[in-house]
């Protein structure tokens, strides 16, 4: 019975000290003022934009030269296909490139390059390279279209015997 009083009472405490309050003067003090404001943070800076990608180059033949130095003037030419992404065989023979995809006709017969193979145009730039196969044959032409022009750089020849090389430049032929 203890513990059902005691408990009892317990409970009962337990309600009424809110109704107690705590006394206190009627003069209460007027609260604080709030603090100030924190100052606001920056702005991030914006991202940068990205390239843009380049046109396709204009399709139909191109032709060009260029001097190879002490290798003597050359001329090049080559085909780029209707869609302006790679240099293909043409299907109407040109004087310059024949049938041929790309062409290097160095002043020195020896150094002479002409490829049927089709050559991705990418970005704006193609390369064909063969560092030296079974035959000891090489060659690194590579160029970049802006435009209605292209340039490039042309290297051939044969291991060990003859290196042929120089700067190109071509236009759209008409």
């Amino acid at each position: 019975m203890r513990y059902v009083i005691c408990s009892w009472l317990s409970v009962f405490a337990l309600l009424i000290l809110p109704f107690a309050g705590c006394g206190g003067e009627t003069n209460e003090e007027a609260a604080g003022s709030g603090g100030d404001a924190g100052a606001g943070g920056t702005a991030g800076s914006g991202g940068v934009a990205g390239t843009g990608g380049s046109e396709p180059a204009p399709p139909g033949p191109w032709t060009g030269g260029g001097q190879g130095g002490a290798d003597g003037a050359f001329t090049i030419c080559f085909h780029v296909r209707e869609d302006g992404n790679a240099l293909v065989r043409s299907l109407n023979p040109t004087p310059e490139c024949d049938m041929n995809s790309l062409e290097v006709d160095f002043d020195n017969d020896n150094c002479d390059f002409a490829t049927n193979q089709e050559i991705p145009i990418v970005g704006g730039s193609f390369r064909l390279l063969n560092e030296g196969g079974g035959l000891g044959l090489f060659w690194d032409i590579s160029g970049t279209f802006d435009g209605n022009t292209a340039s490039g750089e042309a290297e051939t020849g044969s291991i060990p015997n003859e290196t042929c090389s120089g700067s190109w430049t071509a236009t759209l032929s008409p």
